[in-house]
């Protein structure tokens, strides 16, 4: 039993063949096959080692499973260097982020020096994704990507109570339960496992998982692994395998060979900033208006109006509040609402539909004085509430014809639209986030991508395609990190970016030092991309908050902090007023605001209260006086 399972499998299928091979068929004799097998033996090719596998080779990394002993036993080694292969053996990892990759017959031996551990994975011809190596680690052979994070972002204290707390909320919410794999078409295929004995001094959890009616899903099948030292509560490590068969027993020996290692250099992010790719099929009009984006240094502003428009929408843009005609409307548009399907042109609830509200509120090119449709369209069916998700049934295909007809309906619009997909992805609160998809971001991508070439086979020229994260991803993690749900720069023209300050406390926190949090964060991947400020706001002070030293929710009175909220917007518009200063960089890029004039509610005790009260009406009119004075003060410029 010296050989684990995974390596007696890979073995058979090097048999299988050879046995194939060697056996001749009716039309052929074996004077043939052995022609043929004398003129291959002088090319075929022996697997010679790898004269650097020494200088960079230990006995603890050794594993006799894959038949890797030595340094003799390796057949490729490769140096990865900050996300990148060199030929530099003799630099430390210790001055970087560091990682080595041993191949040999049987198996790779992955050695990260970053995230101190090291791991076999089947095959000989790995590929290795460093490129952002501070959220997460991707490997590849033939039939599986393996991603492995090393995550120490619980923010429940070091204890096993603060353990259960995270990892039922933030990590296995979903994949623990029931009823959300039954409603998402999802099997296991086996018991979830909790293992001690599996590594000696390690809590082991293993669930492996199936998504049915996968005939259009490349790599259905999933092995998932949470792996913590015994009295370790905040670290861990996180396994997620995709693989085209199932897969529980090779996942069960990657796990076996797992160990951790001392920690050396560390971790980076190496990708740079993404390139920006302008879609060679847009518009004239949608063109010239993404070209006065990228040259302003102006802010196109906006506001998502409660209800979406009606007389509120009216009244704050008229004479009697902000009196400035907005650049940019922002409406929603989600796949449906439960049973319900919805369209850009389908009549809601009796109300407006999504094209109704266009046609009234937008109609915009970015110079005829009317606003931009700014359009924020979700994978959901449940207003983001927790349950059932579409993204499975979109890998499946099954919305294919949905998002086709809604690219005919963008498309007959005509005039630029700023398409906003899936905002604040990076969550736990969305529909479409990593924690819905089997902890696994890659989804998101996917989806992403299906729908973007399903508007381009349609021939829609008129979609600014926006990828908008939040500014703190939550979960607290780094699988589910903002980079990790990159879509790549041939799907994305404008980057969006949100961070609110509801300003319920007594010392908000000011624009500049929240949206240069931001800009630290996105500037080295997005520096290329135009930025829109996709939902914000500041609050007033709501009717209820929440202390934590009572512990429970206690009457503040409405509105209670309306001049702290008047000063931060009036803090803000300085900095856009001279956003090109150097001490104001962290909004150079930004080109266009939407605030989220809308308030969030609870249900407390069968009473609703405004527990975070952002919509500027008549209790806010000194915020909205400073949003008044901005746009007279731009106006005048501009003359």
């Amino acid at each position: 039993m010296a050989k684990r399972l995974f390596v007696l499998f890979l073995a058979l299928l090097m048999v299988l063949p050879m046995a194939v091979a060697c056996e001749p068929t009716e039309t052929e004799s074996k004077e043939d096959t052995s022609n043929v097998e004398s003129e291959t033996s002088d090319v075929s090719e022996i697997p010679v080692p790898d004269k650097n596998a020494s200088l960079i080779w230990d006995a603890e990394y050794s594993d006799s499973v894959i038949g890797l002993n030595s340094a003799e036993d390796v057949y490729d080694a490769r140096y990865y260097f900050n996300g990148s292969r060199i030929d530099d053996y003799s630099r430390s990892p210790a001055d970087g982020d560091g990682k080595y990759v041993f191949a040999g017959k049987e198996g790779a031996r992955i050695i990260n020096h970053a995230d101190g551990y090291m791991l076999s994975f089947p095959g000989s011809n790995v590929e290795a994704d460093f490129s952002i190596s501070d959220f997460r680690s991707k490997y590849k052979n033939g039939s599986s990507v393996l991603t492995v994070t090393l995550e120490d972002q619980n923010p429940y204290g070091n204890n096993e109570n603060g353990w259960n707390t995270y990892r039922t909320e933030w990590l296995t919410r979903h994949i623990d339960n029931m009823d959300f794999l039954n409603a998402n078409k999802l099997s296991r295929t086996g018991p979830v496992e909790t293992y001690t004995d599996l590594l000696e001094g390690y809590e082991v959890t293993i669930y492996n998982m199936f998504i049915r009616l996968s005939g259009k899903i490349e790599m259905p099948y999933y092995n998932i692994a949470v792996i913590r030292r015994e009295g370790e509560y905040v670290e861990f490590y996180l396994m997620v395998m995709k693989s085209t068969e199932k897969a529980d027993d090779t996942f069960l020996e990657i796990v076996k060979s797992f160990s951790e290692i001392e920690r050396q250099g560390e971790a980076t992010n190496a990708v740079g900033a993404y390139e920006l790719k302008i879609p060679e099929n847009w518009s004239a009009e949608t063109k010239a208006y993404y070209e006065k984006l990228m040259n302003q240094t102006t802010v196109d502003w906006g506001a998502f109006p409660q209800g979406h428009g009606g007389e509120y929408a009216d009244w704050l843009w008229s004479e009697a509040a902000m009196d400035h005609t907005p650049e940019i409307y922002m409406t929603y548009l989600h796949i449906g609402y439960y049973d319900r399907d919805n369209f850009f042109d389908v009549n809601l609830d009796g109300g407006e539909t999504t094209k109704d509200r266009a046609a009234k509120y937008a109609g915009g090119n970015g110079f005829n004085g009317k606003p931009v449709l700014n359009l924020t369209y979700q994978f959901t069916r449940s207003n983001n509430a927790l349950g059932e998700t579409p993204m499975f049934d979109i890998l499946r295909g099954n919305y294919d014809n949905h998002f086709r007809k809604l690219a005919k309906a963008l498309k007959e619009y005509g005039k630029p639209i700023l398409f906003r997909l899936n905002n604040e992805m990076n969550t736990d609160w969305t529909s479409y986030s990593g924690i819905h998809t089997l902890l696994d971001p890659d989804i998101f991508i996917m989806c992403w991508q299906r729908m973007y070439n399903i508007f381009q086979e349609e021939g829609v020229d008129n979609c600014i395609w926006i990828f908008n994260p939040i500014a703190t991803s939550c979960p607290y993690s780094d699988w589910g990190e903002h980079l990790n749900y990159w879509p790549g720069s041939d799907y994305v023209q404008m980057y969006g970016i949100t961070n609110y300050e509801m300003n319920n406390g007594a010392n908000p926190e000011s624009f500049k030092s929240r949206y240069t949090y931001v800009y630290n964060n996105s500037t080295p991947y997005f520096d290329n991309f135009p930025w829109i400020i996709g939902e914000f706001a500041c609050g007033a002070g709501s009717e209820k908050e929440y202390d934590w030293g009572i512990g429970g929710y206690v009457t503040k009175k409405l509105g209670r902090n309306v001049a702290k909220q008047t000063q931060w917007v009036k803090d803000m518009f300085k900095c856009f007023e001279n956003n090109q200063a150097p001490e104001n960089a962290f909004c150079k890029n930004i080109k266009a605001a939407v605030w989220f004039s809308a308030n969030d509610y609870a249900s407390i005790d069968g009473k609703n209260y405004i527990t975070n009260y952002l919509r500027l009406d008549e209790g806010t009119m000194s915020t909205i006086q400073a949003f008044k004075e901005y746009f007279d003060k731009i106006e005048q410029n501009q003359k």
